[in-house]
């Protein structure tokens, strides 16, 4: 009988600490740091290679693109 009433006030605690916990974050960023890293990398300045309609003269364009100068050198399709 004991062991049953610490065992039901052990569940009942770590509820109640939960439930504070997840009131807490609900307005905080989680893995914040992760998400600034991702943009960084996806940042349009930071890519290798010129996508589609970005000019080529300082990079290489992406696979499947080529360089072809009208004006002002282009990415286009191949």
């Amino acid at each position: 009988m004991k062991l049953t009433c610490v065992l039901i006030i052990a569940v009942l605690c770590l509820t109640v600490c939960q439930l504070i916990t997840a009131d807490y974050l609900r307005d905080k960023q989680k893995y914040r740091s992760v998400r600034l890293r991702d943009g960084m990398l996806n940042f349009k300045g930071s890519r290798q290679c010129a996508d589609l309609g970005e000019e080529c003269y300082t990079r290489f364009c992406c696979p499947g693109l080529r360089c072809k100068d009208l004006q002002v050198p282009t990415c286009l399709l191949a």
